[in-house]
């Protein structure tokens, strides 16, 4: 039997052909843990709820520019929710958690507790681990929370260059590391 993310694309190949059966079923296996991201940047359940709507919309309509060689299917979903989410927030000129992450929680994030973690997770944060410190927190605000490179700089005090240069090589490195 595929592997999950062998199902994904395989269910983004038919949906780009125009199979709203496969479609279905991309929604059915992936919207849970794309919800769990966007309520994890937004904070709020009907944010979140439209964000995720937002984030299919766009998939169905961008789904035929796909390209599995640039990311997973569900990196390529995590994107879109990530971007819809941050619209959202930013159209409400909102953010949760008073607008950054606390240091306990970015830790408990990037921490060593994978009790109830599926593969998939574990791997992620196998590939995490093996970022520094700093870049590893850019990442996660980025991608949980939805900071701006522009933010990112501000909150770590560094060259909006860096922030950039911390991401780009962290999502580099993290790609390799789960393509391995």
């Amino acid at each position: 039997m595929p592997d999950r993310a062998s199902q994904l694309e395989e269910l983004i190949r038919r949906a780009a052909r125009g199979d709203g059966k496969a479609f279905t079923k991309l929604y059915d296996q992936t919207a849970a843990q794309l919800f769990g991201v966007a309520l994890r940047m937004t904070g709020r359940r009907e944010i979140a709820e439209d964000a995720l709507q937002e984030c299919f919309m766009s998939a169905w309509q961008s789904v035929a520019a796909y390209d599995p060689t640039r990311g997973t299917a569900m990196t390529w979903l995590m994107t879109i929710m990530r971007n819809c989410a941050i619209d959202r927030l930013r159209r409400l000129g909102t953010r949760p958690e008073g607008h950054l992450a606390s240091e306990e929680l970015l830790d408990k994030l990037a921490g060593t507790d994978r009790s109830d973690r599926g593969a998939e997770l574990h791997a992620l944060q196998r590939c995490l681990d093996e970022l520094d410190e700093l870049p590893r927190k850019a990442v996660i605000l980025a991608y949980l929370y939805g900071l701006t490179r522009d933010e990112l700089a501000a909150h770590f005090a560094v060259p909006l260059g860096t922030a950039k240069s911390w991401i780009r090589r962290s999502l580099v490195r993290l790609q390799r590391c789960l393509d391995a």
